[in-house]
C-alpha cells in the first residue's frame, strides 16, 4: 500500500503555488513521505509546475550512493519556465530511492537498510516497489490537474539510469483495464552515464525490449574525455544497440526539423560522470539545456491529451 503520509514545506510554510498570474513566482519545493506496498517509508520531493495541464513531469533517479539532493540544482533548473530559450516550467519529482538518503526504513523494522548489504533484490525493489509508488503519486498529481502523466520523462544517473530504462519496460508491460490505461506513461528517457550492468541487475532485457529499443525517445549523456573508461563504453554501446534500430537522422536541416530524431548521444568533454557532471557548474548548465531542448522537440512541443487517471491498486 502506497500512502502520502505528510507533506512538508521546504521553506516557508505558507501557500505551495504561485498566486494566479504571478508568473514570476514559482511553488517552493515540497517534501512527501510515501509508504511502499513492501513497506518501504520513502522520502521524495516535489517541484511543482505552473502549467497545470500542460505541464510535462520529471522523474529525476540519483546514483547509487546518492540522494534526491543530487537532483535539486537540475530539478530547480527545469522548473523555471524558460531555460536557453527552450520551453520549460516542468514539474519535477525528485526522490530518495530505497537504501538512499531519506529512504532507509521498512515499517516494523527497527534496522535502517545497510547499503553495503543491499542485494539484487533491494535493486529490483526499486523498479517494482518504489518507482511505483512514484507512479501512484504522479497519478494524484495528474488528477488534481498540476501535471499531464501522458508527458512523463524520467532522468536517470548511473544506477538511477539503469532504475528508469527497467521501470520503463514495467510501465509499459501493464495491460489496460477496462476502464482505461493503467500504464504505457514513459514517453522519454534522459539517461545519465547509464550502465550495462550494476550489482547484478542487467539491462540486457530492457535493451532488447521495444520498449527502450523504438518505443520511446532516448537522450544519452556522458563524459567522454580520454580515461572515462567502461562508463563511456557502456553508454557508447547502448547508443550502438539503440542506433542500429532506429532511423538514421536526416541530414537535410529541413528535414530534420519536420521529423527529428528520437535517439541523442551527448558526449561530453570531461572525465566526470553520473551526478558528478551536474556538481560542474558549466558542465551542469550545459546538461540542463541539452535536458530542455530534448523535452521541448520531444514532449513539450507535441500532443499529448490530458485525462483522469484511476489508480489501479485503489489506494
Amino acid at each position: 500500500m502506497v500512502t502520502c503520509a505528510r507533506v512538508a514545506r521546504c521553506g516557508d510554510p505558507a501557500a505551495t503555488a504561485a498566486k494566479e498570474g504571478d508568473s514570476d513566482k514559482l511553488p517552493d519545493p515540497v517534501v512527501v513521505q510515501l509508504e511502499t506496498r513492501d513497506g518501504l517509508q520513502m522520502e521524495l520531493t516535489y517541484y511543482a509546475s505552473t502549467k497545470g495541464k500542460d505541464a510535462v513531469p520529471i522523474v529525476m533517479l540519483h546514483g547509487w550512493k546518492g540522494s534526491s539532493a543530487d537532483m535539486a540544482s537540475l530539478a530547480l533548473t527545469m522548473q523555471q519556465p524558460i531555460i536557453n530559450m527552450q520551453r520549460a516550467g516542468h514539474a519535477v519529482i525528485v526522490p530518495d530511492l530505497r537504501g538512499h538518503g531519506k529512504s532507509t526504513r521498512i515499517r516494523n523494522d527497527a534496522k535502517p537498510i545497510d547499503q553495503a548489504l543491499m542485494k539484487k533484490a533491494d535493486f529490483d525493489a526499486m523498479v517494482s516497489q518504489d518507482m511505483e509508488a512514484v507512479k501512484r503519486f504522479l497519478i494524484e498529481k495528474n488528477n488534481a490537474a498540476e501535471l499531464n502523466i501522458e508527458k512523463l520523462c524520467v532522468v536517470g544517473a548511473d544506477m538511477g539510469a539503469l532504475v528508469a530504462m527497467n521501470w520503463a519496460v514495467l510501465d509499459w508491460s501493464i495491460p489496460d483495464l477496462l476502464t482505461g490505461k493503467q500504464g504505457k506513461d514513459v514517453r522519454a528517457l534522459v539517461l545519465i552515464s547509464p550502465p550495462l550492468n550494476f550489482r547484478g541487475v542487467s539491462t540486457a532485457a530492457a535493451l532488447a525490449s521495444p520498449t527502450i529499443k523504438t518505443g520511446l525517445s532516448v537522450l544519452i549523456i556522458v563524459g567522454a574525455e580520454k580515461g572515462t573508461g567502461k562508463a563511456h563504453d557502456d553508454a557508447q554501446r547502448i547508443n550502438k544497440l539503440l542506433a542500429a534500430v532506429r532511423p538514421k537522422p536526416p541530414t537535410d536541416p529541413e528535414e530534420f526539423r519536420k521529423n527529428p530524431p528520437d535517439l541523442f548521444f551527448d558526449e561530453l568533454k570531461t572525465t566526470l560522470q553520473g551526478t558528478k557532471i551536474l556538481e560542474d557548474r558549466k558542465l551542469g548548465a550545459q546538461v540542463s539545456g541539452d535536458i530542455a531542448q530534448f523535452i521541448d522537440l520531444r514532449l513539450a512541443g507535441k500532443r499529448f491529451p490530458w485525462s483522469m487517471r484511476s489508480d489501479p491498486h485503489g489506494h
